[in-house]
């Protein structure tokens, strides 16, 4: 993926190749507003070393960001952070080895008063064990009450009727194990992401284990960009994980939307580069794009990707000219062209 300083962009795109074993990020970026992002740091140590805490952010303005919705400001009501109820998906495939599904909720900055580790319900407060295929257990944790599906969770109390008697790893509850567990398949709904258990601020936690020890995690998909000081811009630069492990640092990551055809109308010039580059991870191409105002907005149509592509917006009628000789020499086909004013927008493939 290359970007210009100039006023169009280009994308090389062919089929992504990914490492082995990758997962897949277990948040989407079709829920996430347009100024919406999410955000993860550095974990603490022991077990848990490799996972991640993840809250969602909102771009107030320049490099500064909210945890709360717009027009809220009382950081106590859970309804008012962005991430609340946003949804999380499967990592990859496996079976339900442990549950917990209607533990109540904390209010933001404080924990329910009937929270005792182990006695009343468990610090993952609702939450799902699955024991993946590749033999990693993985924890999704705090999360919204009744939200996880009754078909994957067959544990319906509020509360623990006895005791904790967690052994070694992975520390199941007694009371949270389940035999024969639902299968479920990567990139499937889960549940939402609330405030439960041993969390004071609304978040999904995410580990993986194996025999006893952390496992770091790497994602075929998604880009990232440092959040150092809580600071960042909505420009990036975006980096794809493509395969590689989730970065030790605090950072906002933008995660791919589900490939299919798309189609997005009415999208700033400011904003079309940054979209580009985020479908461009998803594993899409545009089929078709065209603009109005000598570029000012843009309207596209994307498709599962094959092949190779390129892309450029905001030509002029030189530059257009000069990238169809370029890549009819390099074997392309342009595929989809459009001028408005003083603006040329194109699209070729092989």
């Amino acid at each position: 993926m290359i970007s210009t300083p100039l006023m169009y962009a280009l994308v090389l795109a062919a089929a992504l190749q990914t490492a082995a074993g990758a997962l897949t990020l277990p948040l989407r970026g079709d829920d996430l507003a347009s100024d919406e992002r999410y955000n993860a740091g550095v974990h603490t140590g022991g077990i848990q070393a490799q996972g991640k805490d993840i809250g969602a952010r909102r771009r107030v303005s320049d490099t500064d960001w909210s945890v709360l919705k717009a027009g809220t400001s009382d950081r106590k009501v859970v309804n008012n952070w962005i991430v609340y109820g946003k949804p999380f998906y499967a990592m990859a495939s496996g079976t339900v080895v442990g549950c917990w599904r209607n533990a109540p909720e904390n209010i933001p900055g404080s924990l329910n008063a009937l929270y005792k580790p182990g006695l009343k319900f468990a610090g993952g407060g609702n939450h799902l064990w699955i024991l993946q295929d590749d033999g990693a257990y993985a924890l999704y944790a705090h999360t919204q009450p009744g939200s996880i599906p009754a078909a994957l969770c067959p544990h319906n109390a509020q509360l623990f009727t006895g005791n904790s008697g967690k052994g070694a790893s992975p520390d199941i509850e007694p009371e949270v194990r389940v035999t024969n567990g639902a299968r479920v398949n990567a990139g499937q709904f889960l549940g939402r992401i609330g405030n439960s258990g041993s969390s004071t601020a609304p978040h999904l936690h995410v580990h993986l284990e194996k025999g006893g020890q952390p496992v770091a995690m790497t994602f075929e998909r998604g880009l990232t960009t440092p959040f150092t000081g809580e600071k960042a811009s909505l420009d990036g630069p975006w980096t794809p994980l493509a395969g590689q492990k989730f970065p030790e640092a605090s950072v906002l990551f933008w995660p791919p939307r589900p490939a299919g055809t798309l189609t997005f109308n009415g999208i700033r010039q400011a904003d079309y580069q940054r979209l580009v580059e985020h479908l461009a991870d998803s594993g899409v191409m545009p089929r078709l794009i065209t603009c109005a105002a000598n570029g000012a907005t843009y309207n596209s149509t994307w498709v599962p990707a094959q092949g190779q592509w390129a892309s450029f917006h905001g030509m002029s009628a030189a530059q257009a000219a000069e990238k169809q000789l370029s890549y009819t020499h390099q074997g392309y086909t342009r595929t989809s062209l459009y001028t408005c004013g003083a603006a040329t927008v194109a699209v070729w493939r092989k």
